[in-house]
């Protein structure tokens, strides 16, 4: 008997490891005990700390085995603020130590302001996200994973693209299962879903990747949902603007108090610029070159108090670079003089000498490191790029479009959000078809007879603002075909030179297309002309764009109406105009809707 979906995007096991977690982590942090190095091209284990220390007779020590989670609810539950921190800095827990199917979760939800999501939320969004996709859900469903694999490969069109805000560069799985990460690839779907404001991000997939080590997958839905949420981006940095502000920041902050450590990097570099742009890698000196062992430790003290954990930790490991390399024959240092800082850096953190309490008790041990003042720093940071954004301004204004074609973050998540009919992919082809301006602005669901009724003085009473929209239209056969129309439908009213109502509006910028059974788009036919592929003039038929009243709607003309729809947006019909040239949409001409959609942009 197979799971459900929601049971098995809510299941909780009870070991600290979830099944989708890879047996290279295991004989990594087994072997972590006996001080051997780590494996996954994450660096060496560089020290025994993490691990369970036994003493004498063989049983751990209790600080080995840490304080346990009651302790940590009593705390919480107190709101002793100080207490909290200094337990979560001073237990060691290793990596496999059983508290860990708990405590990430326990700190997410203490910083949750509204509740976590209601139960079924994340397995339903899930649906919605991926549409008519089955793939997914067949791989939860004791499918193999080399039979949806190979249909994805052979059905690209139904998987979905992760979201913009991901540094593809570093899309990290520290040992996931092929299982594990298309657990991971969904959450960070759902993220980008319903969180659309995330522009950049490049943080969010690494911790959804640590995160699935010890909790449910809509555990770890709910958690990160606590991080982005958080007030005044105590967790993460959402923006590109606020990612630069932060290596930024970590520059500042290593210059001001870390002064001799800062001195001696510019001992290996040419000039000073060098040495700041080597901090715009900082974030990754921790998330993706720290040995596992020493990364969950960093995690553990950042779930509950932020950020500034992370770039005490970055500092830290500055200056015992800086100790390490202080002899200028030493092996770190002529790894950094013969092959450049960047790399002998990178290295340094993947063989740690130190442990993870030790690099811990130095990040702590900065002086005069106070929230407040990182909050300056960070804040006027900040105000220095928006003001040179303004000066200088764009250096030019760039289509919505990545270079596989595709919309970028903010956009591509909008678009995700504007339709209950279409899937993803196919909301995206839509969008490709779009005048360049227009995948500039910002799409929303107008109009639905799901939601908004099926009346056209309803229909125009919601959609007439909008310039331009997109008409979508299903039928109860599951054809979907509809128009891009260019000009606000209010035009309806407006007079022409004789005083009488325009019956039609318009310009060549409206174009049909059809998404089921076939995705197909049919221009204008003036545009053949413009182009000089018609040398016959063109007809005033051919030029009958939108027209409406209170007894239909109507897309083309002339021989024919490309799309009409009556008063009670029930039925209509479809058949080749001169202004498209198109053949009928619907292969029975007369349709009956069963969903009519308005897609309108600001």
């Amino acid at each position: 008997m197979t799971e459900s979906l929601s049971q098995h995007l809510s299941r909780r096991d009870s070991c600290p490891f979830q099944p989708h977690v890879g047996p290279a982590a295991s004989a990594f942090l087994l072997v972590e005990a006996t001080g051997g190095s780590g494996g996954g091209g994450y660096g060496s284990g560089g020290g025994r700390a993490g691990s369970v220390v036994s003493k004498g007779n063989g049983s751990p020590s209790k600080a080995a085995m840490g304080g346990n989670l009651a302790e940590l609810q009593d705390l919480l539950k107190a709101g002793k603020s100080k207490e909290v921190k200094t337990f979560v800095r001073e237990n060691d827990w290793s990596p496999t130590n059983s508290i860990r199917s708990h405590l990430w979760f326990e700190l997410c939800r203490h910083h949750s302001t509204d509740g976590m999501s209601s139960e079924g939320f994340y397995s339903e969004t899930v649906d919605q996200v991926f549409g008519r996709n089955q793939i997914m859900l067949a791989v939860m469903q004791s499918r193999t994973l080399g039979q949806c694999v190979k249909e994805i490969e052979e059905r690209p069109e139904e998987c979905a693209h992760l979201p913009s805000f991901v540094d593809q560069v570093n899309v990290l799985s520290y040992f996931l299962t092929e299982k594990g990460n298309l657990a991971a690839r969904r959450v960070i779907c759902v993220l980008g879903y319903t969180h659309p404001d995330i522009t950049y991000c490049p943080g969010l997939y690494p911790l959804t990747s640590l995160f699935l080590h010890y909790m449910s997958e809509e555990d770890a839905y709910n958690s990160l949902c606590t991080l982005v949420r958080s007030r005044q981006g105590k967790f993460l940095h959402q923006t590109k603007l606020g990612y630069e502000a932060a290596w930024r920041t970590v520059y500042t902050l290593t210059k001001k108090h870390a002064k001799a450590a800062f001195a001696h990097l510019g001992k290996f570099v040419k000039t000073s610029d060098q040495v700041e742009r080597l901090f715009e890698s900082w974030y990754w000196w921790i998330f993706k070159y720290l040995p596992f062992t020493h990364l969950v430790r960093v995690v553990d003290c950042y779930l509950y108090e932020g950020k500034k954990v992370l770039y005490r930790v970055a500092m830290a490991l500055v200056m015992l670079f800086a100790k390490q390399s202080a002899k200028m024959d030493s092996v770190l240092s002529q790894e950094a003089l013969n092959f450049g800082l960047r790399q002998a850096i990178q290295k340094f953190c993947q063989d740690i000498p130190v442990t993870p309490s030790k690099l811990l008790k130095i990040a702590f041990g900065i002086r005069s490191l106070s929230q407040k003042n990182i909050n300056n720093i960070l804040l006027r940071i900040e105000m220095g790029l928006k003001s040179r954004t303004l000066i200088t301004g764009p250096a030019s204004i760039k289509r919505s479009f990545s270079s596989e074609g595709l919309p970028t973050s903010q956009s591509q998540i909008n678009i995700h959000m504007s339709s209950h009919t279409l899937t993803v992919r196919e909301l995206l082809t839509l969008w490709s078809w779009l005048p360049t301006r227009v995948t500039m602005y910002q799409p929303e669901l107008v109009y639905t007879t799901e939601e908004h009724g099926c009346s056209l003085l309803t229909f125009y009473s919601r959609v007439q603002n909008y310039e331009p929209t997109l008409l979508i239209i299903k039928t109860t056969d599951d054809e979907i075909f509809g128009a891009y129309c260019s000009t606000k439908w209010s035009e309806k009213d407006t007079k022409g030179e004789t005083g009488q109502k325009r019956t039609y509006f318009g310009t060549g910028e409206t174009f049909l297309f059809t998404i089921n059974p076939e995705m197909r788009k049919y221009p204008w036919v003036g545009l053949r002309h413009q182009e000089g592929s018609e040398t016959t003039a063109l007809k005033h038929s051919a030029e009958l764009f939108m027209a409406a009243d209170n007894k239909m709607l109507t897309i083309g003309g002339g021989s024919g109406q490309a799309i009409w729809i009556d008063e009670n947006i029930r039925f209509g019909g479809t058949s080749r105009c001169d202004t498209f040239d198109n053949p009928p949409l619907s292969e029975s001409r007369n349709f009956e809707c069963k969903v009519v959609e308005v897609i309108g942009f600001k």
